[in-house]
């Protein structure tokens, strides 16, 4: 028996292949950290520690420590005085639960450590994300195969997987929601087809259940439902059509329903059990959400940071061929059209809009690829039906497309194209480099610490100003407590105690600090307690305030070695702060000293200076 396979066929088995080679290639490092290790926190505390609540937080921190799987526990949100919620969504868990045990297994049967983070658990979720990327690109052939012909879907599966960040976020960040999110619409695409097709209770169960999981991955793909719901309707009559095949296959829109319901249930019962409501914003960083009605989409666009269009250019002829789409397919143009839009939208209107540093170009779109493709390949239908001078023209360009990505991804990959910080300057500067200069790194933007530590180290390098002096020898105010027997200069200094815990405060607006993407901020004082430090605490506070919530919150007390305060004498003392990527301009910056002993501290000349 003679054994063939379409060219497409082969096409998806290579490009799987190299997506395996690179993987193993450039193996993973920690990936149980950052932003994952928050998706994947479920896990261990549900079936390891017991402990869903994390009303324990002790092995949280052991196990940050041991395996420095994060700087800062951002990724939790204390919703009463012993529990934490933790902010990513329980979607990842579910889909890498078979992994999990699986590494949990072997780790008890072969006397590993059996923590949940150790080596044979990260090699598990590694494997198991790259699973997810390879049934992913199959299912998109399954998908193109419905439109086009099989050399033009073998084009488009190389476009897509070699063309776009699909690629650096499959063979080097799989681990990632976005590959999972990108194999999930690919069932959801695939079950809508097939429904409107053939109209089989398996497929709504399949397309219910791929959307639930899709969003409690990630709750703004909610955006999904407008795919099915919209799907063949472009005008009154396929309106009314649709309306009417709903109507004679209801029991299959109930099973949609239920399947929808029980693919997000894990999420609502896990918010229901640790907060007490079904539903619940876990996202209360005041210095993050979605700003709606003031989107970020010509940064998230055009930006050299991060920008989309900038970084993976072959999104342009796929956006483009939405109007080819419109002529050849109208049945998908009016769902595909609004569902791009809006997820658009939606995903650029994230104050922190850059998406941190897992990624090369905006890896928030990689599931939109699924959908991108069709008009992608309408457009290159027009393109093949053009004379040959278009042809050759537009071979040509996509060729170095792909070339551009390819070595990009490299660029990445090897930390030539940074994961945060880059400009203009510097992606010119590096363009087509393959090593780096010192002068070239000085174009990037500031380098930001991943844990809490700020220190100004290249004063000369900043304009320096002092913006408020606090000396304390206006006695007039009622609201505080002067002496004037211990002073460290002039004629008073502020006496704090129980009931006046607070200092006067220094306020500025981030626009009032600096015209540029950041300032310093530095905060001196001197120091005078009156009992032992370790039994009455205070601290010097600088934190940004938007509508008159905390974030990027920095506090240093009196109590820590570097200051080798002494109580009954004047000390000095300093703080360092680095302005966060303010969420307004408006925002504003606050410093205060505050007490939380009962016993009296004196302060005298809180110093605020700005380094420009």
């Amino acid at each position: 028996m003679k054994f063939s396979m379409s060219l497409s066929a082969w096409v998806s088995m290579l490009l799987i292949g190299g997506i395996v080679f690179f993987r193993f290639v450039y193996p993973p490092v920690n990936i149980l950290s950052w932003d994952v290790f928050g998706y994947y926190l479920y896990l261990p505390a549900t079936f390891i520690y017991h402990d869903l609540r994390l009303e324990d937080l002790s092995w949280v921190k052991t196990l940050v420590d041991k395996y420095q799987s994060t700087g800062t526990l951002y990724q939790l949100y204390q919703v009463q005085d012993s529990f934490w919620v933790i902010k990513e969504g329980i979607g990842l868990a579910i889909l890498n639960a078979p992994a999990f045990f699986i590494s949990h297994l072997y780790c008890l049967l072969t006397g590993l450590p059996a923590d949940g983070f150790s080596l044979p658990y990260q090699y598990g979720f590694a494997i198991s994300g790259l699973a997810y990327a390879l049934i992913g690109v199959c299912m998109l052939r399954k998908i193109l195969m419905e439109y086009f012909d099989d050399t033009l879907t073998s084009i488009l599966l190389i476009l897509v997987v070699t063309g776009t960040n699909y690629f650096q976020m499959t063979a080097f960040e799989g681990f990632l929601t976005h590959n999972y999110l990108f194999t999930l619409y690919t069932f959801i695409i695939w079950n809508s087809l097939k429904w409107h097709r053939e109209q089989k209770s398996r497929q709504a169960i399949v397309l219910g259940l791929s959307m639930g999981l899709a969003v409690a991955v990630r709750p703004s793909e909610m955006v999904c439902i407008l795919i099915p719901l919209l799907w063949g309707i472009y005008n009154k009559e396929t309106l009314i059509r649709k309306w009417q095949l709903i109507k004679k296959h209801w029991p299959h829109l109930l099973i949609l329903v239920v399947a929808v319901f029980l693919g997000g249930l894990p999420q609502m019962a896990y918010w229901k059990y640790v907060t007490g409501h079904w539903i619940y914003y876990t996202y209360q960083n005041p210095g993050e959400g979605l700003d709606l009605w003031a989107p970020y989409t010509l940064q998230f666009l055009f930006s050299f940071r991060k920008g989309w269009l900038i970084y993976t250019p072959l999104v342009v002829f796929a956006i483009a061929g939405h109007y080819a789409l419109l002529r050849k397919n109208r049945e998908l143009f009016v769902s595909f059209v609004l569902y791009f839009v809006i997820n658009l939208w939606i995903i650029s209107s994230w104050t922190a809009w850059w998406y941190g540093g897992g990624s090369y170009s905006q890896r928030a779109m990689l599931p939109s690829y699924v959908l991108l493709s069709i008009p992608l390949g309408y457009f290159l239908e027009w393109v093949r039906s053009s004379g040959k001078p278009m042809k050759i023209a537009f071979s040509f360009i996509l060729l170095l497309i792909v070339m551009l990505n390819i070595f990009q991804t490299w660029q990445w990959a090897t930390g030539i194209i940074d994961r945060t910080r880059m400009t203009k300057e510097y992606y010119l500067a590096i363009f087509g480099k393959t090593t780096v200069t010192a002068s070239d790194h000085k174009l990037l933007l500031i380098e930001r610490p991943a844990d809490a530590s700020e220190i100004l180290k290249s004063e000369t390098e900043y304009t320096r100003r002092t913006a408020a002096v606090f000396d304390f020898e206006n006695t007039q105010d009622d609201n505080f407590t002067f002496s004037s027997d211990t002073v460290s200069d002039g004629k008073h200094a502020l006496r704090m105690d129980a009931k006046r815990p607070y200092s006067p405060a220094f306020e500025m607006p981030f626009s009032g600090l600096t015209k540029k993407d950041h300032a310093w901020i530095r905060a001196s004082l001197k120091v005078f307690p009156t009992s032992p430090l370790e039994k009455n605490m205070a601290s010097l506070v600088i934190t940004f305030l938007h509508k008159g919530e905390n974030y990027h919150y920095r506090a240093t007390d009196i109590s820590l070695d570097k200051f080798d305060m002494k109580p009954g004498t004047w000390n000095d003392m300093k703080m360092d702060y680095l302005t966060p990527e303010v969420r307004s301009k408006d925002d504003s910056v606050k410093v205060y000293f505050w007490l939380q002993g009962t016993k009296p501290v004196l302060i005298d000349n809180l110093t605020i200076e700005i380094f420009d």
